[in-house]
């Protein structure tokens, strides 16, 4: 049994994910089984339609993925062992899941499974083998599957360590993770879904409902489990984050989600709420997953300006790699969350990404015209928060005269961003405006200064009454980057915003 434990501990960490999402999907396929009395014999995804999409590909896969996550993190703490062992052991006990629909089937044709409808009736009689929780959506099956799985992890504890009592805290711990975690929804609700999973809401179905809960958990533990794997590196990811762009990103999708209902805040309900944060996140991570995809053809600009290239600090490509794919992973998936047309104005923020960063074409390396691709990427991320209201009309409902200007402002202001790269640009032949005319002295700097500064008069034009604001922010743009020697980005995404909330308390007048 030790050997056989020892060989499933040195199981290649993608191997391991492979094997779980392989079980979870097997899973999926058989989830039909449970209902045969009520259906008939059948197997597959059935009907495909928006909500199945996410049942099928989001909600079921992120309630066990998150599950899994969560109990490997807990039993590789309590044991002191290297999560990435763990992870391979519990790779594989994940497949007993595939036994709930089976022993369902043979002991009583199948059953329609959901959350526990009542809480009370579940935690106390969850353990009662002569107490029947059917009524309540909770099948023999999982009840068995459920007190195994934590029977064995008690037993690997025990293998590990042989300490009695450490393998009892290993079957409660775990046992009580399990029953809570296929109670939370419930738990939500206040023992009620009924009355809050409906339909209806920025996050229109239950399935959308559903889906959220356990995509925002995923989410904390997938940042936790990526600590354990690898501290280091992973304080050198965290270092590298860009949070003003992040936050620039999220800021313009809650600009979006503003102007869509005419600069009214317009959330009604813990749904609606979630929703919001879930287009923060995918926003923030979309941005961070194109951060990544630039970071591998900007190492060697990055090692003579940036200092926050983690390719450029000893980090493992593929660990980075790996980094990103999760990245791309999660704001798609939160994005498809909110609405299909959010899915596909996220699909379209990373393609933008492909063609600034990678080459041939790289266009990056194209004064304004680079700019301007990032210009597009905030219209998206604007109408990403319209989408929330608008559905597929987002864009046709945000107003030319905030379009506009914000396509023209966007591409001359964020040359801004390529002033601490001038050294490395100029090295590496990549061409920007900074590195073309930016020189260390105020005259030199004036240049660059003024066409920053006229980002924010393109407003005028369109909305006469921004004129005062807009000039005291190019103003102070100007005034900044001629007289400070080595102006720092986050200062001009401060201004950005703050002219953003200011525009956001004029739309009312506008």
């Amino acid at each position: 049994m030790n050997k056989l434990i020892t060989h499933l501990e040195a199981t290649p960490l993608h191997l391991s994910f492979l094997t779980v999402f392989s079980f979870i999907f097997l899973r999926i396929f058989f989830e039909p089984l449970e209902a045969v009395r009520r259906s008939g014999f059948r197997l597959g995804y059935g009907e495909f339609n928006y909500p199945a999409v996410i049942q099928y590909f989001i909600h079921f896969p992120f309630f066990y993925l998150s599950l899994f996550l969560l109990l490997v993190m807990v039993i590789a703490i309590t044991i002191k062992e290297e999560i990435k062992k763990v992870t391979g052991v519990g790779s594989v006990g994940l497949g007993l899941i595939l036994f709930v629909p089976i022993i369902d089937w043979i002991v009583g044709g199948g059953y329609l499974l959901t959350y526990p409808l009542r809480l009370k009736t579940f935690f106390i009689h969850f353990l009662n083998p002569w107490q029947s929780l059917v009524p309540i959506g909770v099948s023999p099956g999982q009840r068995v599957i459920i007190i195994l799985i934590a029977f064995l992890i008690a037993f690997y504890a025990y293998l590990k360590r042989k300490r009695l009592a450490l393998a009892l805290s290993l079957f409660v711990i775990p046992l009580g993770i399990i029953i809570f975690w296929g109670a939370l929804p419930t738990i939500i609700a206040l023992d009620k879904p009924e009355d809050v999973y409906l339909t209806g809401g920025v996050l229109n179905s239950d399935q959308q409902k559903f889906a959220i809960i356990f995509a925002l958990l995923l989410f904390c533990l997938f940042f936790i489990y990526y600590r354990l794997l690898n501290q280091a590196s992973f304080k050198i990811l965290i270092n590298s984050l860009r949070w003003e762009r992040m936050l620039f990103y999220s800021g313009i999708g809650i600009f979006g989600f503003i102007l869509a209902k005419r600069g009214q805040l317009a959330i009604s309900g813990l749904f609606d709420l979630l929703g919001l944060v879930l287009l923060v996140l995918s926003l923030a991570l979309g941005f961070q997953s194109a951060q990544v995809i630039n970071d591998f053809f900007d190492i060697e600009s990055d090692r003579l300006s940036r200092k926050r290239n983690p390719l450029g600090q000893g980090i493992e490509k593929n660990y980075y790699l790996i980094w990103g794919f999760c990245l791309i992973t999660l704001s798609l998936t939160f994005a498809l969350i909110i609405n299909y047309f959010c899915f596909l104005l996220m699909f379209s923020f990373l393609l933008l990404s492909i063609i600034y960063s990678v080459p041939p074409i790289r266009l990056k390396r194209v004064p304004l015209l680079s700019t301007f691709i990032l210009a597009v990427a905030a219209i998206l991320g604007i109408a990403m928060g319209c989408s929330l209201f608008w559905g597929n009309y987002a864009l046709s409902v945000i107003p030319k005269r905030i379009l506009i200007p914000t396509l023209l402002g966007i591409t001359l202001g964020f040359i801004a961003k390529d002033i601490q790269d001038v050294n490395g640009d100029r090295i590496t032949r990549v061409i920007t405006l900074p590195s073309l005319f930016y020189k260390d002295s105020i005259v030199g700097r004036l240049p660059i200064a003024i066409i920053i500064g006229i980002s924010y008069s393109c407003y005028i034009i369109f909305i006469p009454k921004v004129w005062i604001g807009a000039v005291i922010f190019s103003l102070l743009t100007i005034s900044y980057t001629i007289f400070i020697k080595k102006p720092k980005e986050w200062f001009y995404f401060v201004m950005l915003y703050s002219f953003g909330v200011y525009l956001l308390i004029l739309l009312k007048s506008v």
